[in-house]
């Protein structure tokens, strides 16, 4: 039995979680744990890390090689013979200098090479590859921001549809009780036929907005989901997006990015300047080495030396490098300085349209009020007879009207918000 009560605790719990209602935050945890671009910028993040590895493997570890060489530069008219490989030529003889070849060459050797005292170098390229990781880590930053806007701004216009949807399913279901009194009537002789099928019609059209609603409801719902990178899941009630608080922010991204960018011209002209460096190499061989074969085996031993490599002249490319790299940072300082100057812009002026917005949310809400006594009182009258339905249906299509306008400004209100923040950060 226990297997079985397991299983049946399992179902309960998977109906109950899949019935729960959802939230904004829900959706924006799944897309930044979904969005395919951030994905490939994190593996391209981990290459980077994997690139340090490379810049000391290259710059600070051993490199071991072997090389085989057999060279014959063989004499021709030597001595009578036509073709001969001899370290004593006759005069006569045809062949390269026997002082540049010895006759030959006979080699096998195994070497060894390093770098030293090259940390300064090696430290400018673990700096620039460093960097590139923060522009990727930037980049994923700037990615996830854009997505959690597009996601906030689809999940409230699927909140908003949602609710003209309850609120004209609850306006059909209202209606419908009034066909009821209009027809108790319409047999009382209080009221005519053609009343009825006014209620009637006006009911049917409800019934035909609130699909239409349903409809527009489940595509932004979809493209909700699309932009989640997740299968649509069973429909759920949206819970009302939280959007009233205002980010603080006092380290801007575009902050952020002018540093790294600058930071990134910097390492590339130190990594550039490390050509000008003195290189000091430290190598070794060990192997067989000779230009006869004559007694081959005394010829195996080692060698090892430093090798110092001083930059004198380059045409000046150093000096040049400068002046580019100046000219990008003075092209980053403008692009700070308007990036600053749209932002302070952007937000004075969204914040204008919140405040705004707020004082005319609050003179609707007022007029809404008045609207639903007067629509109480019709009620009332309804039932009695005491007003046209053609008065009463006019009343019902201001008051939604008003409640459609209400929910379009609350709607304004969050965007605006969304859009504040998405500036401010």
């Amino acid at each position: 039995m226990k297997p079985l009560i397991f299983w049946v605790l399992f179902t309960i719990s998977l109906v109950s979680l899949q019935a729960q209602d959802l939230t904004l935050e829900h959706f924006i945890s799944l897309s930044e744990v979904n969005v395919p671009n951030v994905k490939d910028l994190k593996n391209l993040q981990k290459i980077g890390e994997i690139q340090n590895d490379i810049i000391l493997a290259q710059n600070k570890a051993f490199k071991i090689d072997a090389t085989s060489e057999v060279m014959v530069a063989p004499y021709f008219n030597n001595n009578g013979q036509v073709v001969d490989i001899t370290t004593n030529p006759s005069p006569d003889a045809y062949g390269y200098d026997v002082g540049i070849t010895n006759g030959g060459l006979y080699s096998a050797q195994v070497n060894v090479t390093k770098n030293i005292f090259n940390k300064n170098a090696v430290d400018n390229l673990l700096f620039q590859n460093q960097l590139k990781n923060d522009g990727l880590g930037l980049s994923t930053e700037e990615i996830l921001h854009q997505v959690k806007k597009n996601v906030t701004d689809t999940y409230i216009l699927a909140y908003q549809l949602q609710s003209q949807e309850d609120f004209t399913s609850e306006m059909r279901s209202d209606l419908e009780n009034r066909l009821k009194v209009v027809g108790l009537l319409v047999k009382k002789g209080l009221l005519s036929q053609s009343d009825y099928l006014l209620v009637q019609l006006d009911v049917d059209s409800k019934k035909l907005e609130t699909q239409q609603l349903d409809a527009y409801f489940k595509t932004t719902l979809t493209q909700l989901y699309n932009l989640c990178g997740i299968p649509t899941e069973p429909r759920n009630r949206l819970m009302p997006p939280q959007m009233d608080g205002q980010a603080e922010t006092r380290d801007f991204f575009y902050q952020k990015r002018f540093r790294n960018d600058s930071l990134q011209v910097m390492a590339d002209q130190q990594v550039f300047e490390n050509q000008y460096k003195p290189q000091i190499g430290l190598y070794g061989n060990t192997g067989l080495n000779a230009v006869t074969l004559n007694n081959l085996p005394h010829y195996f031993g080692l060698s090892a030396g430093l090798r110092l490599t001083i930059p004198i002249y380059d045409g000046e490319q150093k000096k040049y490098n400068a002046l580019q790299n100046q000219l990008k940072f003075e092209s980053l300082e403008e692009y700070k300085k308007n990036s600053k100057i749209q932002l302070e812009n952007n937000l004075e002026n969204i914040q204008v349209q919140i405040n705004s917005l707020k004082e005319n949310l609050k003179l609707l809400e007022a007029q809404l009020e008045n609207q639903e006594k007067i629509l109480e009182i019709y009620k009332e009258k309804l039932v009695y007879g005491q007003v046209s339905v053609i008065d009463y249906l006019n009343v019902v299509q201001n008051y939604k009207l008003r409640v459609y306008t209400k929910l379009q400004m609350q709607t304004n209100l969050w965007l605006l918000h969304n859009q504040y923040n998405f500036f401010n950060w």
